[in-house]
């Protein structure tokens, strides 16, 4: 396809069909570097075509409009001649005229584009996604307009320094991705789901007003940012999911804490946030449900136990590298259904290794438990597991010598044991000297293998 330079008539077959390709309902064009032109007949072609792909036409040019009623998706990757009519308005318009039904557009690494004509896009259309237009600019549109988009992407656009809540009145799910100028960001009212990835630069984020829709809040690798939004229990009262990864400045919550609705937590790589864990008060968050956090072993005991306590309503918790946690904490977590610790946790490992698990009459309700490089720990006591547990993984323990044999809980109905090189040879099929013993568990996974 690279010798070919115009796409003609001949494209259509013959002219005697009044609409070629009546049927077709997605047309790919790729890798075609010497495409400059294209012949449309403008007589009703494509009459079904609902997605129109064009990638990497460095010389294609749409100047004729494309006159597809039925198009749904159009989506345009390394075509910096076709990325020019997005900043033309009259011949963007008139290209919009003939998409009755569009409902996505997308532009990748196109630099030519400089702007979007955010004021006369079809009100059909629901979604944007824009990538690698390192020229792009969105800025608010002047005189009356009425935005529609439901759903906005953002990636790798370096001149954007600030999205501009007017224009997304109505968006419900927002993706900004490695956008290193962006410095603040104003989350629309409508916004159900955003997610800020990679803006090292972003400082400060904020909420529009007053009972924001969002749901889940996700924040990774924004190294500047020093806090989240303030008030959020006002302001976003219906948060469900917040993820925090990676954003090392951050050292508290907001005054008045996190929403009461909040289900999920998960703290990843904020060194200063989770050494002052003391200030969480998530013992107040009558809905939480799931707590995760990865951290690097730098947290100090707390004196006043009382100040870092978690909520009775886990029911899924995640710890690694947090040397304080004690079982003391665990104590409170009577709906705990699954748990995994690994990496340096060692009042944890003590715990285990000294059998405490099945003395905690809260942990009856625990199903799940899942070990992971927990380097030191050598064994694990006849009364290590709770009664209720099903499924049992242990991974990457290489000093683990021995399992619980006598008190394996009868309810088990699964084992994994990866890279545990001590244990291997004893759990060999039909051979290994633990083998009688597990052999009666539905389901047994040995590095990955099931016997």
């Amino acid at each position: 396809m690279h010798g070919i330079t115009e796409v003609t008539e001949e494209f259509y077959g013959s002219l005697s069909s009044k609409k070629p390709f009546n049927s077709l309902v997605e047309l790919r064009f790729e890798d075609m570097p010497e495409w400059k032109q294209w012949h449309l007949l403008g007589s009703g072609e494509f009459p079904t075509l609902e997605k129109l792909f064009i990638k990497n036409c460095p010389e294609l040019s749409l100047e004729i409009p494309i006159q597809f009623s039925s198009l749904k998706s159009f989506e345009v990757i390394g075509c910096p001649k076709v990325g020019v009519l997005f900043d033309d308005a009259q011949l963007f318009t008139s290209q919009l005229e003939g998409m009755k039904e569009i409902e996505e557009l997308d532009i990748w690494d196109c630099n030519s584009v400089t702007s979007l004509p955010f004021s006369i896009l079809p009100t059909t259309l629901k979604t944007i996604c824009i990538s690698g237009c390192q020229k792009l600019k969105l800025d608010t549109p002047v005189g009356e307009m009425s935005m529609f988009l439901e759903v906005l992407r953002v990636h790798a656009c370096d001149y954007i320094d600030d999205i501009s809540p007017e224009l997304l009145p109505r968006a419900r799910k927002l993706w900004v991705q490695y956008c290193h100028n962006l410095t603040r960001f104003l989350i629309p009212t409508a916004t159900e789901s955003l997610t800020i990835w990679n803006c090292e630069n972003v400082e400060k984020l904020s909420v529009a007003c007053r009972g924001t829709q969002m749901t889940s809040l996700k924040i990774k690798l924004c190294y500047k940012l020093k806090r989240l939004p303030e008030h959020m229990q006002e302001l976003l009262p219906f948060l469900k999911k917040l993820y925090l990864f990676d954003c090392p400045e951050i050292e508290s919550f907001p005054e008045g804490g996190l929403p009461f609705n909040l289900q999920l937590l998960c703290i990843r790589n904020c060194k200063k946030l989770v050494n002052g864990r003391k200030e969480w008060c998530l013992q107040r968050l009558p809905c939480l449900t799931e707590l995760s956090m990865v951290h690097d072993g730098s947290d100090e005991e707390i004196v006043d136990a009382e100040s870092w306590e978690l909520p009775s309503s886990i029911q899924s918790l995640s710890i690694e590298n947090l040397k304080t946690l004690s079982s003391q904490l665990l104590k409170s977590l009577t709906s705990l259904q699954y748990i995994c610790i690994q990496g340096n946790l060692p009042q944890i490992q003590s715990m285990l290794e000294q059998g405490q698990f099945s003395s905690f009459s809260h942990l009856t309700s625990l199903q799940s438990l899942q070990i992971r490089n927990l380097p030191n720990l050598q064994s694990l006591p006849e009364s290590a597991l709770p009664s209720s547990l099903s499924q049992l993984e242990i991974s990457h323990c290489p000093n683990l010598q021995s399992l619980p044999l006598k008190g394996m809980p009868s309810s088990l109905s699964k084992l994994s044991i990866c890279n545990c090189p001590l244990l291997k040879p004893l759990l060999e099929f039909d051979k290994g000297e633990y083998w009688p013993e597990i052999a009666q568990i539905p389901t047994i996974v040995i590095d990955w293998e099931s016997l």
